[in-house]
């Protein structure tokens, strides 16, 4: 199932926490998607990436077809990754700052599930999936989760019309 929320939180809003260095703010600003850490996960962790983030940046680091440049929000050195026991894939949380790399990036994380699925076609995991769309020109930033069968998981995202992400009704 597929949510579309206004959001308070925008890349902006990483760019100015305190937990992040200098060097990891200026790494990240020539980044087109940014794979973002969740807060607050467990007690002792102050941030973390999802289960499929390492898979999930060398996939995309080794596609061909694709020019996107990808980084990790997290200074180098601090990066904690969950580790969860099932076949769930669960995405890292990704900020765009453009909606018109929605669809690319949409693509590659419905071709990263297809790859995934192909390796334990009886399984059904369910795909965990957070995307932040931020407009710079607006300030305004909406937050796209996704949480279903990953059979589901491309036809929920070719619903949306990304010319109409802005209006106030999508």
């Amino acid at each position: 199932m597929l949510e579309i929320h206004d959001s308070n939180r925008t890349f902006q809003t990483y760019m100015e926490l305190d937990v992040f260095t200098e060097e990891t703010k200026n790494r990240v600003k020539g980044a087109q998607v940014i794979l973002l850490p969740d807060f607050n996960v467990k007690e002792g962790v102050e941030r973390a990436f999802q289960p499929d983030t390492i898979n999930f940046y060398k996939y995309t680091l080794a596609k061909k077809d694709s020019e996107i440049k990808l980084e990790l929000f997290e200074n180098k050195g601090e990066e904690k990754f969950l580790v969860l026991h099932s076949y769930d894939v669960w995405i890292p949380t990704i900020a765009i700052l453009n909606s018109v790399l929605l669809p690319l990036v949409v693509n590659l994380v419905s071709s990263y599930v297809y790859d995934r699925m192909r390796s334990r076609p009886k399984e059904e995991p369910t795909v965990h999936f957070q995307l932040i769309v931020s407009d710079e020109e607006s300030g305004r930033s909406k937050q796209l989760y996704y949480k279903g069968p990953a059979k589901d998981f491309n036809s929920s995202f070719e619903k949306i019309d990304v010319n109409s992400l802005w209006r106030d009704k999508v």
